[in-house]
């Protein structure tokens, strides 16, 4: 027969073990599920999807009676407003895939834009400088 303590012993053992194992399971899940939803065909499915079902429902409402001119206005401003819909998913997917986060993008373009103003800049001339302080430490 086992000690009690021993007995104690091992099942918290295998408590944390499995305490362990549930949250490693988690993380991994979570993962795959976030690499599932920002998948291209996933989007893709995601966006036709929202095509079909505002189609579905646009027939079906009555059109209201405007002017010609309205219905023009309206009409571009749905195609931007679809198009613009498709774009933003797919190029947060490409950030994510990128840089891994929006901040980590920001951070990469701006040292990028940082680095290149550097180069464009011409060195400052120092003996210039140099003189021009020395006359105004001259006249007071």
């Amino acid at each position: 027969m086992i000690p009690p303590d021993e007995e104690i012993f091992e099942v918290e053992q295998r408590i944390a073990q499995r305490r362990g194992q549930l949250k490693r399971h988690s993380r991994e899940a979570a993962q795959r599920a976030m690499q599932a939803l920002a998948s291209p065909a996933a989007l893709v499915g995601a966006a036709v999807l929202g095509f079909l079902v505002s189609g579905a429902v646009g027939r079906r409402q009555e059109k209201p009676k405007h002017p010609e001119r309205r219905k023009s206005d309206h009409s571009k401003a749905a195609k931007a407003t679809g198009f613009a819909g498709i774009l933003v998913p797919a190029a947060m997917w490409f950030v994510r895939a990128q840089w891994g986060s929006p901040v980590r993008a920001a951070t990469a373009l701006l040292q990028k834009f940082q680095q290149r103003n550097a180069k464009a800049s011409p060195p400052a001339d120092t003996r210039a400088d140099a003189s021009r302080d020395a006359a105004r430490m001259s006249h007071p």
